[in-house]
């Protein structure tokens, strides 16, 4: 039975729960339904050249626009800071839908980032109020099964819609999407029991932290595109961005109620579980993107025998999810879990990188432990780092681990595409050399496989959760 609260039986915790995952659903499909579509919407547009800042401007918008929503959840309530970030990701969704050029696209998708961004996070502090101690580890489960499931599913259901209905029908689908998980939050989601009013917003840092980060953001991401780490336009970007937030790391060091504490920087569990996140999500995005290519480019593959064999980690991630929340209903060191999942992970990245000669036996084969691997790591991680505080700050820390997730799955993308376009004449894996084009592809695989390992080390240096869930000063003594 889940742990019931003073206001709450266990089987209203339990339909709050379930009225919470439409919401994850809608949040992590935005990300991943459209790519499938760029070609087809670019070619409409009559704008090809910008199709890559269209999942560019949404990523951005998305990754700073977290921890914001997070400090507002804990200062306003969840279920208020639910309603405005659904609504403006059902405004930016009907804007790209009735879009009539690249640029307003852009512009639109960045307004949908602002709102879908923040979901996932948002959903889970929701629940983090009214489920406690180990049961939090069973509805993380859950939550990351359906996140999994749905960002990794949706390119399939994009390319159905594109194909027989239109590109616009991939935007369209999250208006009823949006309304349901409206309506849910509605009925189900009180206001959280710890919001402080009477705190005061420090919008100076908040425009701080999003100016650094976006310029950041837009850096990396640039460099996924094909645009050089050594560049003028790289370098000083990175440079622009490390200034706003050396500043922001100032003025959050005296602010009364910062966007975020400096004091979580301090707490070893909220850190530890923050980098194992951002290291497991660099690899699991960024394998997402160079599987498809190297079997395009090494074995030959058609697109769509592609993405009928990416059903294995598709499947594999959010049963591992679901398995590594169950798991810690009977162990009590949770961050074994958490290393045992980037491990395994690693396990599979080194048969990809060691493999002799191209083709998609083993591939296909890695795609399941590597997919299990990573979703093991989920609940425990958020279930750690929402341990290690009071709750008045289960919000903030929440929003602060998906962000390391949003920048791991950026950097993910950006720096291991660069490893094998550096392979390609330029950019153009079709002409490359082979044989430099499969070393390209091993070594970013290695690189992948190393970072699954910096995530299990990191992973333990999480507490034990019979620890962490005594509250924020077990983890911060720890």
């Amino acid at each position: 039975m889940p742990a019931s609260t003073p206001d709450r039986t266990p089987a209203q915790v339990r339909r709050l729960i379930l009225s919470l995952l439409p919401t994850t659903f809608l949040g992590a499909i935005d990300g991943s339904i459209v790519p499938v579509a760029l070609l087809t919407i670019g070619r409409a547009l009559g704008e090809v050249s910008l199709i890559a800042w269209v999942m560019t401007g949404y990523l951005v918008a998305g990754t700073v626009a977290t921890p914001i929503y997070g400090k507002l959840s804990d200062v306003h309530g969840r279920r208020r800071m639910l309603f405005v970030a659904l609504g403006v990701s059902a405004v930016g969704s009907a804007l790209c839908a009735v879009t009539v050029s690249m640029p307003m696209l852009v512009a639109a998708r960045v307004l949908q980032g602002l709102g879908s961004g923040a979901l996932f996070a948002l959903a889970q502090a929701a629940s983090a109020d009214v489920v406690s101690g180990t049961d939090r580890a069973r509805y993380q489960g859950y939550f990351s099964a359906i996140f999994a499931s749905a960002a990794l599913a949706a390119p399939l259901l994009g390319g159905v819609l594109t194909q027989h209905l239109s590109w616009r029908a991939v935007f369209w689908i999250n208006l009823p999407l949006a309304a349901l998980a409206a309506w849910l939050v509605w009925r189900e989601v009180a206001e959280s029991p710890h919001v402080d009013r009477d705190a005061r917003i420090d919008w100076g840092g908040a425009a701080l932290l999003t100016a650094g980060l976006g310029v950041v953001l837009v850096a990396i991401a640039r460099v996924g595109q094909g645009a050089g780490w050594m560049s003028t336009a790289t370098l000083t970007l990175l440079g622009l961005g490390a200034v706003l937030l050396i500043a922001w790391t100032w003025r959050e060091s005296d602010a009364p109620s910062p966007i975020v504490p400096t004091s979580l920087f301090a707490n070893r569990v909220v850190m530890a579980s923050c980098i194992a996140n951002g290291l497991n999500f660099f690899v699991l995005i960024g394998c997402t993107v160079l599987l498809p290519l190297s079997m395009q480019a090494l074995a030959g593959e058609r697109a769509d025998q592609v993405a009928m064999r990416l059903i294995a980690v598709t499947l594999a991630t959010p049963v591992g999810a679901f398995f590594g929340g169950r798991l810690m209903l009977r162990i009590t060191h949770h961050r074994r879990i958490a290393a045992a999942g980037s491990l395994l992970a690693c396990a599979a990245l080194v048969a990809l990188a060691m493999r002799s000669a191209p083709g998609v036996s083993t591939p296909v084969l890695a795609m399941i432990p590597l997919g299990f691997g990573i979703g093991m790591t989920f609940p425990p991680i958020m279930v750690a780092a929402q341990g290690a505080v009071g709750p008045n700050l289960t919000g903030t820390v929440t929003a602060l681990v998906s962000f390391f997730r949003s920048l791991g799955g950026v950097l993910g993308v950006s720096v291991l595409t660069s490893v094998v376009m550096a392979a390609a004449q330029g950019g153009d894996l079709t002409v490359a050399d082979p044989q430099a084009l499969a070393g390209a592809f091993r070594a970013a695989f290695g690189l992948a496989a190393a970072s699954a390992l910096a995530g299990a080390a990191a992973a333990l240096r999480m507490v034990p959760f019979s620890r962490a869930a005594t509250g924020g000063s077990a983890g911060a003594r720890s």
